[in-house]
């Protein structure tokens, strides 16, 4: 990372007031008023409660440590600046995402346009797919995955505490009848290997249109249900969607002349039904405030090469409020990612002096001591580092990190996690499904343990990832070979 750019996104604007938002489902950190801050805390969890409601998900306690975690930046270019440190890739992007056991993030600016200063559909969009995989117990095809994010992600508010999900895509507008780029045949068949950016904009958009249609017209009614049920069942894509759709020409008839309507339906979710808790407010402390722009961006992550630089700028911060718990448990991160690890550790001391009951300074002084063992550093035991984990997750059980890292330290110790352990992983995955890595982990455990039916039930939030590149063809293929009853091919399938 460029000096250039370590000024650009670490300096704080003068006056910056920054505050914390706490939910039962988010943590909303913002140089805003806290006023606006509370409005927009409040949007976020009414969103969640609709699409849950409308979906029927039950909606279970979140641990501190699983909320998720969302940084609010002025405007599109300071998400992009943040985001190339990450991808290397800005165009077109207004928001995003990351889900990981570590703690979920969102990147989302205070104005997402300069039409729509309410314009949150990208948060929205990824926030849907997040929701999506804490239900997921069976296959679910990526057109209706990223139809269905695309038909909550125009959420609106209204006046009276509602919320509306469904609107129309019109950002998606220019592709949603687009039959020659992308057919239904070629979309329901759901191969989607070596797409164009053209067919991949169009098969977001007829994916909304097609999900808004079977969601609304009555005589689709229970098509759709019929069509996920039916793979689950082990029908590929295509041959389930003719027997529930019936014919393609006649489908693509009815969705054109569906697009062309003058209006379109959405779904009312009353305010009534929507009962938001209290939404915590917060300045933020003098150190806290000037290592934001710093946290934000080790959060999201640079790379390798940039991570000593980042630490650097991190350090000289921390040194200036060495009581700091935010300020130094930070600084642990940096130092832990630049592997630092003693630096790292005394961090963790001094975050954890400043605030006892830190579960992220327990979790860095746990990694840091859980390095320096594997380093065969004198005084430093795995044991000592799955003492600090059993802390931590003692403090905030429903935290998927701490149940992660206590297994992980028994496998890097002697290869052979206790049944205990074993507990641990299976319970971080289901508290952290969207986490990739975790998830094939635990997948991979239940097959070596000869448990079928829950290997093929953590794998399937993989295989149908529409992030999940190789990751999902892994998945599937070990899915397919748990159907036949072959642990032994699944694990090979899961190896490759």
């Amino acid at each position: 990372m460029s000096c250039s750019l370590l000024v650009a996104l670490g300096a704080s604007p003068a006056g910056a007031a920054w505050h914390k938002a706490s939910t039962a489902h988010f943590v909303i950190y913002a140089d805003e008023t806290p006023a606006k801050l509370s409005a927009f805390a409040t949007k976020l969890e009414k969103f969640d409660k609709a699409v849950r409601q409308v979906r029927g998900m039950a909606d279970p306690k979140v641990g501190d440590g699983n909320r998720l975690t969302v940084f609010v930046v002025p405007d599109v270019k300071a998400v992009q600046k943040l985001a190339v440190t990450m991808t290397g890739v800005t165009t077109n992007l207004a928001g995003f995402y990351s889900g990981r056991a570590e703690g979920s993030i969102a990147v989302v600016p205070k104005r997402a346009s300069d039409y729509d200063p309410d314009d949150q559909s990208t948060f929205f969009h990824e926030y849907a797919h997040h929701l999506m995989y804490f239900d997921l117990s069976e296959p679910v095809p990526l057109w209706y995955s990223e139809g269905f994010a695309e038909f909550m992600s125009t959420a609106t508010f209204g006046k009276d505490g509602s919320v509306m999900l469904g609107r129309a895509a019109l950002g998606r507008a220019g592709s949603v009848d687009d039959k020659r780029t992308f057919p239904l045949e070629k979309m329901l068949a759901a191969n989607y290997d070596r797409l164009s950016e053209p067919e991949w904009d169009s098969l977001y958009a007829r994916s909304w249109l097609l999900t808004h249609y079977l969601t609304f017209e009555p005589t689709r009614k229970g098509q759709i249900q019929r069509y996920l049920k039916d793979i689950a069942t082990g029908k590929n894509s295509l041959a389930a969607a003719q027997g529930a759709f019936g014919d393609f020409a006649i489908l693509d008839r009815n969705l054109h002349g569906y697009i062309a309507r003058s209006k379109m339906a959405a779904l009312k979710v009353a305010g009534a039904a929507l009962p938001v808790g209290p939404v915590a407010v917060e300045p933020l402390s003098p150190g806290a405030a000037e290592m934001m722009p710093h946290r934000m961006r080790l959060k999201v992550g640079v790379a390798k090469t940039d991570k000593p630089a980042l630490a650097e700028a991190i350090r000289a911060v921390a040194a200036r409020h060495p009581a700091d718990p935010l300020a130094q448990v930070t600084l642990a991160e940096a130092e832990f990612d630049a592997a630092h690890y003693a630096a790292a550790e005394a961090a963790a001391d001094r975050a954890l002096a400043a605030a006892p009951g830190s579960v992220e300074a327990m979790i860095f002084k746990g990694r840091a001591i859980l390095e320096q063992a594997a380093q065969d550093e004198k005084g430093k035991s795995f044991a000592d580092a799955r003492a600090w984990f059993s802390k931590a997750n003692k403090i905030d059980s429903e935290d998927p990190e701490p149940l992660m890292l206590f297994h992980s330290a028994y496998v890097r110790d002697s290869g052979r996690p206790s049944a205990n352990a074993v507990a641990a992983l299976h319970y971080a995955s289901d508290l952290a499904p969207q986490d990739i890595g975790l998830r094939m982990q635990s997948a991979y455990q239940y097959l070596r343990d000869g448990n079928l039916p829950e290997a093929r039930k953590a794998l399937v939030p993989v295989a149908f990832d529409p992030h999940g590149r190789g990751a999902a063809k892994s998945a599937q293929a070990a899915i397919a070979r748990i159907d036949a009853g072959d642990a032994k091919g699944a694990q090979t399938a899961m190896e490759r």
